[in-house]
C-alpha cells in the first residue's frame, strides 16, 4: 500500500528554521510513527471484514521510520505469506472457471482513497502539534 504525500517540503523548512535539524527529525519522525499506528488501525478494521483465524488481523505491522529522499512509514504483514491471501481478498480470483467476488473485495482500496485525501492535513497538524 503506498500513499504519496506532496508539501511537505515546505512545512519540514519552516520548522527547521524554527526548530534546527536535529528536533526537526525527530518531530517528524514521530509525527510519521503517529500517522503510521492511526493507518494501521484502519487497515485492521479492513480486513476485520473477512476474518476467518484471526491471523491476517493480527499481523499488521508498522515498520520504523525509513531514511530516504522522502521518509517514509509502511504498513503491511509480517512474517509469512499472508500478503497473498489478502491480494486475493482485495480483488478477487477466479475457481473452476468462475470469478469469484469475496467479501472484503476492494476494503483495503477503500482506506487507500480515504488516506490520500487527509494524510497531508494529518501530518500537518501533528508536525505543528509536536513541534510547539
Amino acid at each position: 500500500m503506498s500513499v504519496s504525500v506532496e508539501g511537505m517540503d515546505d512545512i519540514i523548512k519552516n520548522i527547521e528554521a524554527k526548530l534546527g535539524t536535529a528536533r526537526t527529525t525527530r518531530v517528524i519522525n514521530k509525527a510519521l510513527k503517529n500517522y503510521g499506528n492511526e493507518l494501521k488501525k484502519d487497515v485492521e478494521e479492513a480486513v476485520s471484514s473477512y476474518i476467518d483465524t484471526g491471523e491476517t488481523h493480527d499481523t499488521v505491522i508498522v515498520s520504523g521510520v525509513k531514511k530516504g529522499p522522502p521518509k517514509r512509514v509502511e504498513v503491511g504483514w509480517g512474517a509469512g505469506s499472508r500478503w497473498r491471501l489478502v491480494h486475493l481478498s482485495e480483488f478477487g480470483y477466479t475457481r473452476f472457471g468462475k470469478y469469484v467476488s469475496p467479501r472484503g473485495m476492494g476494503k483495503l482500496q477503500g482506506v487507500v482513497d480515504k488516506t490520500e485525501g487527509s494524510a497531508l492535513q494529518k501530518l500537518r497538524s501533528d508536525m505543528e502539534e509536536l513541534a510547539r
